[in-house]
């Protein structure tokens, strides 16, 4: 009999692009085509009506596991003042255990605080806050004590502890320092990792693109996968030097292993994006996995059939990621079309034009959650972020939609009404571009829109892994032929 779904049909597919209706039986779609012609043909069908429907919504950039973790933390988002902050500590702590940690993130301040506050909040439970872009922390004096951090601990490569005049840290750390710490709390679970995923699954996704997660979390991944307990399809990513996986790879029907992440700086409101000019406040941030460094690294990521995944947002670190490709070319590498680029959130124009035929994971939420920090950049730089419009008129570009979750909530409403409608006045994309850049790109980017049962495409003999939308909000998913409502309210 089969599942009738009657609503406006974007199938991205060249030889029907437009449709009324889609016919579903089981996990696959038998039939396409107008409403009127399909009611007629298909009569005993159960109906199901929607005002869009489309392929399956894609998290192009999402870290499950510290979105699965954050869940269940302090949540801090929308806090700018790190009093504010402490109160929330000190009310938070009082029914905890003294001894046990209080974890929690979200914030963005204009300056970096140093432990006073936290210490006098918590002084008898060790605090670990994250900032919201994830590339800082907040510690106080019992944290530091339990990762053993004192004035004589050297910073790490690609981290900095800051310190005071005497030369003791602070409680601040940025980048690869926050890893001290991290190392001291309980270490993450595998249903830290379902949790995220399942949380994904009941907003309407179908897929989503995990980006860097711990070393080890691939494991739990294969082995949701091959236990049959994903929740939605998952491409992964990991580490460089983690051998989790050796090559690219599918394990099972739903986890395929693609690519290799790397950072090749950090983020804005940290202030360790590398900038190509200075921040008002002086630095440039800086390089983290420096693209000037990892050609053979990168070669070899290639040769073992991974993507090379990278993580760039200054104007430094993209000019260099490109750079990088460029001279991958040179040697007749396929490196502009197995090379991505996550965020790009600030581009010269100068680089512009050599950002063609990449494809680029951009995360428009947070060019409205950046404003404060872009505002004091200035205005002659603000025409250099986030140009994701600009991004889909070169020629050959394959553009990905994404929240970066935890960093912002996965909300496909909020980041379709954002990508169509720039938030700092910069280009957007037309429907078309957006949901395209939302559901059949992310699929195709990863070869899943070739072959028999392809997705990311409404057309018959594809798989029936869809999103069903009332208007510019996703109301059910179908899913391994289960239709589900998605979550009518959200943590947002």
């Amino acid at each position: 009999m089969g599942m009738l779904l009657l609503g406006r049909v974007w199938t991205f597919d060249p030889a029907r692009p437009r449709a009324g209706a889609v016919l579903v039986e089981g996990d696959l779609i038998r039939d396409v085509g107008p409403a009127e012609d399909l009611r007629a043909r298909y009569p005993e069908a159960r109906r199901v009506r929607a005002s869009w429907i489309t392929p399956g919504l894609h998290e192009a950039h999402v870290h499950p596991l510290q979105w699965g973790l954050a869940l269940e933390t302090l949540d801090l988002r929308g806090l700018e003042d790190p009093r504010e902050v402490a109160r929330r500590v000190r009310e938070a702590v009082r029914a905890r255990e003294p001894g046990t940690w209080l974890r929690g993130g979200g914030y963005v301040f204009d300056a970096y605080p140093g432990r006073a506050l936290l210490d006098q909040a918590a002084p008898h439970h060790p605090v670990f806050l994250e900032s919201r872009d994830l590339h800082a922390a907040w510690v106080n004096a019992a944290a530091l004590e339990r990762a053993g951090i004192d004035g004589t601990t050297p910073d790490p490569p690609g981290g900095k502890i800051l310190r005071d005049a005497a030369g003791e840290p602070t409680g601040y750390l940025l980048e690869r320092a926050v890893e001290l710490v991290r190392a001291s709390l309980e270490p993450p679970r595998k249903d830290d990792l379902l949790r995220g995923l399942q949380d994904l699954a009941a907003r309407g996704f179908t897929a989503a693109h995990a980006m860097g997660e711990e070393d080890g979390a691939g494991t739990w991944a294969g082995e949701l996968a091959q236990e049959g307990r994903l929740p939605l399809r998952l491409a992964w990513t990991q580490r460089p030097n983690e051998n989790t996986y050796t090559k690219a790879q599918y394990v099972g029907e739903h986890l395929h292993v693609f690519g290799v992440k790397r950072f090749a700086d950090g983020a804005l409101t940290s202030r360790t994006a590398w900038m190509c000019a200075p921040y008002p406040e002086g630095g440039h941030g800086m390089p983290l996995d420096d693209p000037r460094d990892h050609d053979e690294e990168v070669a070899g990521d290639l040769a073992r059939g991974f993507t090379a995944v990278w993580h760039a947002i200054g104007t430094c670190a993209v000019r260099e990621v490109v750079a990088l490709i460029e001279r991958l070319e040179a040697r007749g590498l396929p490196a502009r079309r197995r090379v991505r680029i996550e965020h790009a959130q600030h581009v010269a124009d100068a680089d512009l034009p050599r950002l063609a035929g990449l494809a680029l994971s951009v995360q428009p939420q947070h060019a409205a959650d950046d404003r404060r920090a872009l505002e004091r950049l200035g205005s002659a730089r603000m025409g250099e972020a986030y140009r994701w419009g600009e991004f889909a008129r070169l020629p050959g570009v394959r553009l990905l939609l994404g929240s970066d979750a935890p960093v912002a909530p996965p909300e496909p409403g909020r980041t379709l009404q954002l990508t169509r409608n720039h938030p700092l006045g910069g280009r957007g994309l037309d429907l078309a571009q957006a949901l395209r850049a939302y559901t059949h790109e992310p699929a195709a980017v990863l070869g899943w829109s070739e072959g028999e049962r392809p997705l990311g495409i409404v057309a018959p003999g594809a798989r029936a892994e869809l999103t069903l939308w009332d208007e510019a909000q996703p109301v059910a998913r179908l899913w391994r032929g289960v239709l589900t409502s998605v979550m009518k309210s959200t943590r947002t």
